[in-house]
């Protein structure tokens, strides 16, 4: 059996991170190793976190310097075959999605496996957007569009051969991180499994108007053009009638 490292990491979030790691815990699929990252809260995070941690294999508690280098502190203290990652505002949609999630990978032999995703308001009842995957291609990393990152489990192999999430970016290192092994890694072997499996509470500097998509663009571009994939900022508005769509679709459902 495969063995998963799932990572939280969380920076003064008493009002959610409770959820998150009750997420994870209650999960049905039995060789996971979790791992929490705090960066230094000073809010009551960690007295929520230290309930757990008889059930947590691994907790941290110091400043960072920044989401992706929280996350890459976890990746090099993970010992599982796989890398999730599970922010402190989402939450699994139900309790075998590690389960499913591993077996395709394991049936499909894949590198990484990436599902759907709904981003939702606060209280994780209304939907916002319906994240989809189903229709990837790698072509459109060149719009903007990368599958869901918080759906991805990839295994650790990847790490090893391409290195960490790069630090330089705010935003869009996870995009950034897959273009590189997307574009780079040869006859990488990637599966889609159609079920939701994250709930996302919308939020975040990437959802925070003008000032948000202004940077999520430009480092974007400077990711495409650092690993060589040609792309144009207009070409990157295609993305977002896809949104619109994803959500039209959804209400169809």
């Amino acid at each position: 059996m495969l063995s998963v490292s799932i990572i939280t990491v969380v920076y003064n979030n008493d009002k959610y991170i409770e959820h998150a790691l009750k997420s994870v815990l209650g999960q049905d699929y039995s060789n996971i190793e979790y791992i929490v990252i705090d960066g230094g809260s000073n809010d009551g995070t960690m007295e929520i976190i230290e309930k757990y941690r008889e059930q947590i294999s691994v907790i941290v508690s110091e400043t960072d310097e920044g989401i992706y280098d929280a996350i890459n502190k976890g990746i090099s203290l993970s010992t599982g075959d796989c890398i999730a990652i599970l922010h402190s505002d989402d939450e699994f949609f139900d309790s075998n999605v590690v389960s499913r999630m591993m077996s395709c990978m394991r049936d499909n032999e894949s590198d990484i496996c990436f599902s759907d995703m709904v981003i939702t308001d606060q209280s994780l009842r209304k939907i916002l957007r319906y994240y989809r995957a189903d229709y990837f291609s790698k072509w459109l990393f060149r719009i903007g569009w990368m599958p869901p990152h918080p759906t991805c489990f990839i295994k650790k192999s990847l790490f090893d051969e391409f290195g960490l999430y790069s630090t330089k970016y705010k935003i869009a290192g996870d995009f950034d991180f897959l273009v590189k092994i997307f574009y780079r890694k040869k006859n990488l072997k990637w599966s889609y499994l159609n079920i939701i499996s994250v709930r996302m509470r919308h939020g975040g500097i990437s959802n925070s108007g003008y000032a948000g998509k202004f940077l999520i663009n430009k480092e974007i571009n400077k990711s495409l053009s650092d690993n060589g994939v040609w792309s144009t900022p207009i070409l990157q508005i295609a993305r977002y009638p896809i949104r619109l769509l994803e959500l039209l679709i959804y209400l169809r459902i």
